[in-house]
């Protein structure tokens, strides 16, 4: 079974998503849970898109001309507008509100007006541009967002301009999906996080930061737990999770050694495990206990690393795998594919954009990289200049 195959099969259980009403402040980075059609346009009056001089059309006439135009007024933005004497021109800011009988608003370094000070008395047009039409500068209602416009999509992620957006509006709220609580077991006896505690030889627990870090960076709330190669412990260890958490997931104890902890305690009833057509990572797990899911990962810190991406970041967005991966241009060097899997390969970005592979797959190569590679099975090869498949890290 390849990658996305299994991924199709355990967003079939993927955790129930609920929401919630936040201030717009706070929305930055939350995936919107609604979407937000605008109930007025934007903006909601004709402004000024430059600073310079409202004319109306018989001060146009006379000024294309090369006659001297009257001013008589000054409108700085968040100031109510002044009607245009017929024939004559007002001063008008950016973002302020232009007079209804303005036809275009000319830019002050187009006229012999100081750029600051108080207004003049009359101006004289220096120069006209090519193409300059009524409405020259002047941003109409709804010009930028229209009554009706739906402006942020459910599903997608707010950024920045999504939070400018919503304040722009007027929202004071958004409703946003809640986070996913995700309950993180790293299993092994092997594994310390204080070596100074340890007489027996160990390894230190890389998978506990690293994936902890990897749950939080995908917007959900990581829970930590260590856990050694006793069924007992380890069991219990689930039982105190799985009523607060939405998914659980577990590293290690999946293979088919004598000492793998996860598949003895939840292979009978509540655990599928399986190896994937994949590598590295090609140990795989997926199950349920109490309506809550479970997702088994391998313990080497690279599988582990590898299936979180592709699979964990794809059931917190309720996404396929099958649907995340983008098309990139690569750039070398020439990978042949593996006999029996899908081998995956950290790249990274060139300076022209385009996508090269490191020389190997190690942990401290993902940690430089910005793209893992799909290389497809024998008899697939990527060369220089193919275009390949890359799901972003």
């Amino acid at each position: 079974m390849e990658p996305e195959e299994y991924c199709r099969l355990i967003l079939a259980s993927a955790p129930q998503r609920t929401e919630e009403t936040i201030p717009t402040m706070s929305g930055h980075g939350r995936i919107a849970a609604e979407d937000v059609i605008a109930d007025s346009p934007i903006p909601g009056f004709a402004t000024s898109a430059m600073d310079g001089f409202a004319l109306d059309e018989t001060a146009l006439t006379s000024a294309r001309t090369g006659a001297e135009v009257d001013v008589r007024g000054d409108i700085p933005a968040g100031a109510r507008p002044v009607d245009i004497t017929p024939g004559t021109a007002v001063r008008v800011m950016t973002g302020a509100q232009v007079p209804a009988t303005a036809e275009v608003v000319v830019p002050v370094e187009y006229t012999d007006a100081e750029r600051t000070g108080p207004a003049p008395d009359r101006i004289r047009i220096s120069s006209w541009p090519k193409g300059a039409r009524p409405g020259w500068n002047i941003r109409a209602v709804g010009e930028d967002t229209g009554s009706g416009d739906t402006v942020i999509t459910a599903g997608e992620v707010i950024n920045s301009a999504g939070v400018g957006t919503l304040a722009m509006m007027g929202r004071e709220t958004i409703r946003v999906r809640r986070p996913l609580t995700i309950g993180l077991i790293v299993t092994g006896d092997e594994l310390v996080t204080d070596s100074a505690t340890s007489s027996q030889p160990f390894i230190h627990n890389s998978n506990l930061p690293m994936l902890s870090s990897a749950i939080a960076a995908a917007g959900a709330i990581p829970v930590e737990r260590s856990c050694g190669d006793d069924p007992a412990a380890f069991r219990q260890i689930v039982d105190e999770l799985r009523d607060s958490v939405d998914l659980i997931i577990t590293t290690g104890g999946i293979s088919a050694g004598a000492f793998e902890v996860v598949r003895q305690e939840l292979g009978d009833d509540h655990s599928t495990f399986l190896r994937l057509s994949m590598r590295p990572g090609g140990p795989q797990g997926h199950g349920r206990i109490a309506g809550v899911p479970l997702l088994h990962f391998p313990g080497t810190p690279t599988g582990a690393i590898l299936s979180f991406p592709l699979f964990a970041r794809s059931v917190i967005a309720a996404r396929p795998l099958a649907s995340r991966w983008r098309k990139a241009v690569y750039t070398g060097p020439e990978i042949t594919g593996h006999s029996t899997a899908v081998s995956l390969v950290p790249g990274r970005l060139t300076a022209g954009g385009e996508i090269a592979a490191f020389d190997r797959s190690r942990l401290r190569d993902f940690a430089g990289a910005e793209v893992i590679i799909r290389v497809p099975r024998a008899p697939g090869i990527i060369r220089p200049g193919d275009v390949i498949r890359v799901l972003d890290c």
